[in-house]
């Protein structure tokens, strides 16, 4: 049988698995190489410590089982091309055919002092903040966008939620955008600015003073030995099909490919497109191939129904075709 190593074990690994499978069914050899133990759904981060939603938490080893794949709980310490082989940190080799990085990104730190957003200690920050804002102890808050690409919805979301829970808080964004979520389109930049306006929320380029400032965090490439990156930042180069630039049989997707909105919708939309292309040129017949590449989001805004971007991305704020699927028939 034919082998796919999946590395990485997030939104975009498991979407791409689930694509293939619907594909191909089990015709397709399928190892993933993570170093999580469990699965975590990033785009609940800030609505489920907030109480918006339920946060979704699942072992890597039980999705294994279910879905059918390989799980190798280890790090990939580079990648040799050229014998179609993964090192990973323990020295052992996984020999692949194909190959899809679904790695995610390396974080720095925006700002010192401030509150970083997209991981489980960004979660557990905004909650606190929350807590000190319910109890007096904090007045104003700044949402800060440290740049025009990176985990943008988080970083909104947070200030809508937070400024419609009904505090006594002062709440700007910060942002070096043309306008709000910019990269979504004029429609939907204009309903998040209208959503903005209506929660009281002051947009701005300048950092006012402020008691708490927000943040995401910036991201890097994560620079793997053997895999080529681009630009300055050390992303993954990819074409419309996501395969790496210049090396066959090697495909990217998710936040460390050079796309330049980092978001779980494109993630998705780029684990779809690998899967059908690896499934066609295997010899499977795809009958519904993705196109559509816009960037969707669902917004938790604290008031009224959910702000949809380009039609939002699943039910519940469940990301992608294939795993906002599952995820609803099985955790539900």
């Amino acid at each position: 049988m034919t082998g796919v190593a999946v590395a990485g074990g997030g939104v975009a690994a498991l979407e791409f698995v689930l694509a293939l499978r619907a594909h191909t069914g089990v015709g397709i050899d399928v190892t993933m190489v993570a170093p999580e133990l469990e699965f975590s759904l990033r785009p609940l981060l800030v609505a489920a410590p907030l109480g918006a939603v339920a946060p979704v938490r699942i072992p890597l080893a039980e999705l294994a089982s279910d879905i059918g794949f390989r799980l190798v709980p280890a790090s990939i310490a580079s990648v040799d091309t050229a014998r179609r082989c993964v090192f990973v940190r323990s020295g052992d080799a996984i020999p692949y055919e194909t190959l899809v990085l679904a790695l995610g990104a390396q974080t720095l730190p925006a700002f010192e002092d401030a509150l970083h957003l997209g991981d489980a200690a960004g979660a557990r920050g905004l909650a606190e903040l929350h807590e000190d804002i319910r109890r007096g102890i904090v007045r104003s808050v700044a949402f800060v966008a440290p740049s025009m690409t990176g985990w943008l919805t988080a970083l909104y979301e947070a200030a809508l939620l937070t400024a419609n829970a009904g505090y006594d808080v002062d709440v700007s964004l910060v942002t070096p955008e043309c306008s709000p979520l910019q990269h979504f389109g004029a429609q939907a930049s204009a309903a998040v600015a209208q959503a903005l306006d209506a929660a009281g929320i002051v947009v701005r380029a300048d950092l006012p003073v402020v008691d708490r400032v927000v943040t995401v965090p910036m991201l890097r490439g994560p620079r793997i030995d053997g895999v080529p990156v681009t630009g300055p930042y050390g992303l993954i180069g990819v074409d419309g099909r996501s395969r790496v630039l210049g090396v066959p049989d090697l495909y990217a997707i998710g936040d460390a490919t050079d796309f330049p909105v980092k978001q779980a919708a494109v993630a998705c939309w780029q684990a779809d497109v690998a899967a059908a292309d690896i499934a066609v040129r295997n010899g499977f017949t795809v009958t519904s191939d993705p196109v559509d590449r816009a960037p969707r989001a669902t917004l938790l805004t604290g008031r009224g129904e959910p702000l949809k971007l380009n039609g939002g991305q699943g039910p519940s704020k469940l990301p992608g075709r294939f795993l906002g699927r599952y995820l609803a028939l099985t955790r539900t």
